[in-house]
């Protein structure tokens, strides 16, 4: 025979477990949205990074280029003093310095060429990472849509379960009340058990025949010797 006070404990119990869970998601779903949201700044930041990597590229590209130009000038001018200069000397030393400066501009050439390709990789890799982005963006917003939506609607099934909880909680006795939330602070999960096979059904310890006579008869609540839970016979 089961006690009325632990028929009523055992509904509550249900409907506390129930606001537990609901509570634990609901505290869950912002930290879900704002990890969306991190994720979609991971990838922002790493697409920006691709594409500053192109322009710093292209921008070494056009300072390579400046230079070849520079070089470019610097042969003309040498060509013009040798056309100027009576002396084989000088001439010589200008052809020297002619034939410098265009090894220095294949060199740079070499470099502007590899860069180039390197730029058209980086533009076909911003293009493909940008649709990617957008695809993610897309996603990240339908992704925080819904769990904005879950947040609504697990409030809401919270504040009825909690109504629900709250009206348990009228029909046990107030002193008996006091007991089980005493008991369900300590042990964070469930406060009465069912008795199995002689043993507590919440710590799995052997009760003595004492405590379980006590809860069979149901006269009275009767805890759980080891680990202090309400205990009920289970017919």
């Amino acid at each position: 025979m089961i006690n009325q006070t632990v028929e009523a404990l055992l509904v509550l119990q249900e409907r506390d477990l129930r606001v537990t869970a609901l509570t634990a998601d609901l505290e869950s779903l912002p930290g879900q949205i704002e990890a969306v949201e991190d994720d979609l700044a991971r990838r922002s930041a790493k697409f920006d990074e691709i594409k500053n990597n192109t322009r710093l590229v292209e921008s070494e590209r056009k300072k390579i280029d400046l230079e070849v130009q520079s070089k470019q000038g610097a042969i003309a001018r040498y060509r013009s003093q040798q056309q100027t200069t009576r002396k084989n000397e000088e001439f010589s030393a200008l052809n020297h310095e002619i034939e410098h400066t265009e090894k220095e501009i294949s060199t740079l050439e070499d470099k502007e060429l590899e860069l180039m390709e390197a730029y058209d990789k980086g533009l076909a890799t911003v293009a493909q990472g940008q649709k990617e982005l957008q695809q993610f963006q897309e996603k990240t917003k339908q992704k925080k849509a819904e769990l904005e939506k879950r947040i609504a609607q697990v409030g809401a099934e919270l504040t009825g379960a909690k109504e629900k909880q709250a009206e348990a909680e009228k029909v046990v006795p107030e002193e008996e009340l006091a007991r089980y939330r005493r008991i369900l602070k300590s042990k964070r999960d469930v406060a009465i058990v069912p008795i199995r096979g002689g043993a507590c059904g919440g710590c799995h310890m052997k009760l003595t025949s004492q405590t379980v006579l006590s809860a069979k008869s149901g006269e009275s609540l009767t805890s759980c010797e080891n680990c202090g839970r309400l205990v009920y016979w289970l017919e």
